[in-house]
């Protein structure tokens, strides 16, 4: 299933409350100066959605990822060979 699918099937089984915090969302980058009670509906949303049990798993998840990155960086920077 394509991505744009996924979303067209999501988007479609959300309430207009949803899809309200949704754009505030995508929009936040571009629009900086968001009224408080609109973040705030945001936030109450996506708290609705959030699992407490894996708040810490993707902290470590994340810097579990950039570890690994970091150590594929060198381990390739190694195995390069020399360019004089």
């Amino acid at each position: 299933m394509s991505t744009t699918q996924m979303l067209y099937d999501m988007i479609t089984e959300m309430s207009e409350e949803e899809k309200k915090a949704l754009l505030l969302l995508l929009r936040a980058p571009k629009a900086r100066k968001q009224k408080a009670e609109d973040v705030d509906a945001v936030m109450g949303i996506l708290h609705e959605y959030a699992n407490p049990d894996l708040i810490s798993l993707e902290k470590s998840a994340s810097e579990e990822e950039a570890e690994e990155q970091e150590r594929n960086f060198w381990e390739d920077y190694k195995n390069e060979t020399p360019r004089c």
